[in-house]
């Protein structure tokens, strides 16, 4: 499995969960005093919403340490968990904060876009941790083996050598050799091999119409039927290949589920920064023009 670092949602998140709460109740009791005493509604220039909008800001800037943290291992303060957990609770908090700061209004263009890419960050984080929770768990249950995914490619091709000395022996001859016409058997299993079960075996199918891994019980019972008992054991192991096989495509897969959301939130959040200045610098500019 990834050596990347998983989002998992444990007893250890309890207390900053427990503290978030209080600070979004506090906060929403604070906005709510502040939209009662405005004569002309919450804005983002009065001081309230300057507020919030400076402590929703520099939760942003927290949650997205976390990936710098990374990035400069010298300057590391702190621990991993901690930085993690602060990622995943503050960040989700600064979300109802900007939302306090603009009062629920999303003004001009800038604005509103500032606004659905923020919600788009948001939503991408929490399908990341439902993802970085389920999926390990189901990895686990359902997979007797894991191994780490850049080694699948290798694994794969390990396999396929196997799977040829499996029918070699068979066969008593190289893949290289076609048998008699008189060995029907022989080359019934070869081609069966040649054409169904080792194109399929590795790790990107070599043809556009090679099977999948998938349940080969039926594929495998059908040949099972045309050939010779003797052939029995060579195909009971093809059948034990194909069936690791398809397990490392499921892990893989599974794996693409795990980080690949992070291809859509990683360039959201660099978005939000470079939209985060561009609203702060016209918010501070266009009073003195």
């Amino acid at each position: 499995m990834s050596r990347a670092i998983t989002l998992n949602i444990n007893k250890s998140h309890r207390l900053w969960f427990l503290y978030s709460i209080l600070i979004l109740l506090v906060s929403s009791l604070g906005y709510v005093l502040y939209v009662r005493s405005a004569p002309n509604g919450p804005t983002g220039g009065s001081w309230q919403g300057m507020l919030y909008g400076i402590v929703g800001t520099a939760m942003m800037i927290f949650a997205g340490l976390f990936n710098g943290r990374k990035k400069l291992p010298r300057m590391r303060i702190g621990s991993g968990a901690f930085w993690l957990k602060g990622h995943i609770w503050i960040g989700l908090l600064s979300f109802p904060m900007i939302l306090f700061h603009a009062g629920f209004r999303f003004g001009g263009l800038l604005e509103q876009v500032l606004m659905l890419v923020f919600a788009a960050i948001t939503i991408s984080g929490i399908v990341g941790l439902v993802l970085q929770n389920y999926v390990p768990r189901v990895m686990r249950e359902t997979m007797s083996t894991e191994t780490m995914n850049e080694q699948v490619p290798h694994l794969c091709q390990r396999l396929r050598k196997l799977a040829d000395q499996q029918v070699e022996e068979a066969l008593g001859s190289s893949l290289l050799i076609t048998p008699d016409q008189g060995e029907n058997d022989k080359l019934a299993l070869r081609d069966f091999y040649l054409r169904r079960v080792r194109p399929a075996l590795a790790w990107v199918p070599e043809t556009p119409t090679a099977p999948q891994p998938a349940d080969a019980s039926t594929m495998f019972s059908q040949v099972r039927l045309l050939l010779p008992p003797r052939f029995y054991g060579t195909l009971d192991e093809l059948k034990s290949i194909w069936q690791e096989r398809r397990q490392l495509s499921r892990q893989a897969k599974m794996h693409q589920w795990l980080h690949g959301w992070l291809l859509i939130h990683v360039p959201l959040c660099m978005t939000l920064l470079v939209l985060g200045i561009a609203h702060i610098v016209m918010s501070l500019w266009l009073p003195i023009t």
